[in-house]
């Protein structure tokens, strides 16, 4: 692909991506955001086989487009109150929150524009399935399980928050 067809579809690509994230924000419908943010997942997966990261996009495809997306639609499904009030409704703090976006753009952007990249002549490996793999069950087994141990944490607490006090 020639380096401006490259740059289309990465532009088209990145206001698909960010216009759901924002869809996600903006919604005040809780299902409406949890599409969207499955839509987004899928943006960031197409993004990163364009990369050529096939194996950190058919990773994202499988991880939170299928799994994490499906499962926060579902749950959302499934809990659902009635109609009427609407699910997600703004809290009110919209200066902060806009304050705290423009103040991390421009502290990226001054990163970006001081920070020299060291992605000439990096290393390309072969096989990077079998090097994520002796990195990740090797290397940084120590990370790896304590990331297992918080999302573990995360799902017994979300389970006792979905069982309520009434169940007891």
């Amino acid at each position: 692909m020639s380096e401006l067809a490259s740059l289309v579809v990465f532009c088209l690509l990145a206001v698909v991506i960010l216009g759901t994230a924002l869809g996600v924000v903006l919604s005040n419908n809780l299902v409406h955001s949890a599409l969207l943010m499955t839509a987004c997942f899928i943006g960031v997966g197409i993004m990163y086989i364009t990369l050529e990261a096939d194996f950190l996009g058919a990773v994202e495809f499988m991880t939170y487009s299928g799994g994490v997306a499906v499962l926060i639609v579902m749950g959302v499904m499934l809990t659902h109150k009635g109609e009427g009030v609407p699910s997600n409704p703004f809290n009110g703090r919209k200066i902060w929150a806009a304050a705290l976006s423009g103040t991390f753009i421009a502290v990226m952007g001054l990163v970006s524009t001081f920070v020299t990249s060291s992605s000439q002549g990096g290393f390309v490996s072969e096989d990077t399935v079998g090097d994520l793999a002796d990195m990740m069950l090797n290397s940084y087994i120590l990370p790896f399980e304590i990331a297992a141990v918080l999302l573990l944490a995360a799902l017994l607490g979300a389970i006792i928050l979905a069982k309520g006090d009434e169940e007891s």
